[in-house]
């Protein structure tokens, strides 16, 4: 019977229908309960607090006086609400607003690892970054990335701009062909779904490089677009 129960409180929710407050509660509390009942919870709770956002916002002990809510249940409400006020901080998320802010961040995330990686930093008007896909084969000095994936997220996230940005190993942070052909290929990728590429930075032991620094991006970015190769193929 709960599982019947479960389910149609899942159906609702993909479905997008509106849900009562202690529904949403009891979705909540399934992981925390994983064959339990957890509908008299859920009205213990709301009986005692007045919104599933102060049930979140209360003191463990509170939470631990309900009836049928012990520690672990208490820290898990707990840690849904110190996951909400991280949310709702504004400082909590990376902002990639400039080039040093992108570089500061592809260094915390990329410098000393010992296999070459690239990551690209899907970010919002604010430059504030809500998706990062990250790429790897494991290999000192070289790095696929798979285009499917990364159209997938775009289409998914709808960012405002993407960064792109990967690690040079043992090597000078200057680009070499491959790396030039990395920037074409997301450049065409972003250029085809509506989306700008802002900058690729390479992260390097002997320092940083940008292509937006250098101008190179706008290069690429006038060669490899969507409006141009459907010009040239309208040429043919």
């Amino acid at each position: 019977m709960h599982e019947g129960h479960r389910r149609r409180l899942w159906q609702k929710l993909n479905s997008g229908d509106n849900l009562f407050e202690h529904e949403l509660l009891e979705i909540l509390l399934f992981n925390a309960y994983p064959r339990k009942n957890v509908n008299p919870v859920a009205h213990a709770l709301l009986e005692r607090f007045p919104s599933i956002a102060e049930v979140l916002a209360a003191d463990l002990e509170e939470l631990k006086s309900v009836e049928g809510v012990g520690e672990n249940v208490a820290l898990y409400l707990k840690c849904i609400g110190s996951v909400l006020e991280r949310k709702n901080d504004c400082g909590s998320f990376a902002a990639v607003g400039n080039t040093a802010q992108l570089i500061a961040f592809a260094r915390a995330r990329l410098g000393g690892k010992t296999s070459e990686h690239a990551e690209l930093y899907f970010v919002d008007k604010a430059c504030g970054v809500k998706r990062i896909a990250a790429f790897t084969c494991g290999d000192p000095r070289r790095v696929e990335l798979k285009p499917e994936e990364v159209v997938k997220l775009i289409s998914v996230c709808r960012p405002y701009g993407v960064y792109l940005a990967h690690n040079h190993t043992d090597c000078p942070a200057e680009p070499s062909a491959a790396d030039d052909d990395l920037t074409k290929k997301v450049q065409l990728i972003c250029s085809l779904n509506n989306v700008r590429l802002l900058d690729h930075v390479i992260v390097a032991p002997d320092g940083v490089y940008s292509y937006f620094m250098t101008n190179r991006l706008d290069e690429i970015a006038e060669q490899f677009s969507a409006a141009n190769i459907f010009k040239n193929g309208g040429n043919d």
